[in-house]
């Protein structure tokens, strides 16, 4: 394959039954009314496959969010779909993402465990995440974010709820501290939130493995 562009779509890794995928920040997972297809991380994954003349057609196992840039991971086989979304659902999988946010916590590692909506319905359900600081950049910081849980929007609500919301979050943010970053950034348009690693028990070969996405350029 020719080198990726900064940032853009390319596969990271392959195995027997597994493919993962950098999808880049304001690509969708998968069609909207406004969204084609090919457009899509599905789509242009499913296209690779194609043109690279695979014998399978890929399916998502999870999505990320449009602005959020990094790790997805897709089945190849439709025999192997059970086991492999099962997997997302064992506890030693785990999932840890790096988010830019305002201010720097003041204890530089903690738990969140605040309930938060289930995606299918308005009662809460249990939601925790464990953060660490990761990095810190003038009055922002990065922080190492690992989900036990996968609620809608868990990272950003559960940031902003304990005061350090993703910079540049226009549902959860502080709209006076983005628009100061902007002007002292340049006009950065999309907050950063990085897929990063993704660690499990394969279900094939009962082996642990990690995957890694290594942003190619975290914010200062």
């Amino acid at each position: 394959m020719p080198a990726a562009k900064k940032d853009s779509f390319k596969i990271l890794y392959e195995d027997d039954h597994i493919l993962a995928v950098h999808k880049p920040a304001k690509m969708a997972s998968v069609p909207a009314p406004n969204i084609p297809d090919y457009q899509t991380l599905q789509g242009k994954t499913r296209a690779w496959a194609l043109r690279e003349g695979k014998d399978y057609t890929p399916y998502l196992l999870h999505r990320l969010d449009r602005q959020t840039s990094g790790l997805v991971l897709f089945g190849k086989y439709s025999k192997d779909r059970e086991a492999l979304q099962n997997m997302f659902k064992e506890p030693t999988t785990e999932k840890t993402y790096l988010a830019l946010v305002k201010w720097v916590p003041k204890q530089p590692a903690g738990t969140i465990d605040f309930p938060l909506e289930a995606r299918t319905s308005s009662i809460k359900v249990p939601a925790t995440s464990h953060y660490r600081t990761f990095q810190i950049t003038g009055n922002a910081s990065i922080l190492e974010v690992r989900i036990e849980t996968g609620r809608k929007h868990q990272i950003r609500k559960h940031l902003a709820m304990i005061g350090h919301p993703l910079i540049l979050d226009r549902d959860y943010g502080d709209h006076r501290f983005d628009n100061d970053y902007q002007r002292r950034h340049k006009g950065k348009g999309h907050f950063f939130l990085h897929a990063w690693k993704f660690e499990c028990v394969h279900p094939f070969t009962g082996e642990r493995f990690i995957l890694v996405d290594e942003p190619m350029d975290l914010p200062k």
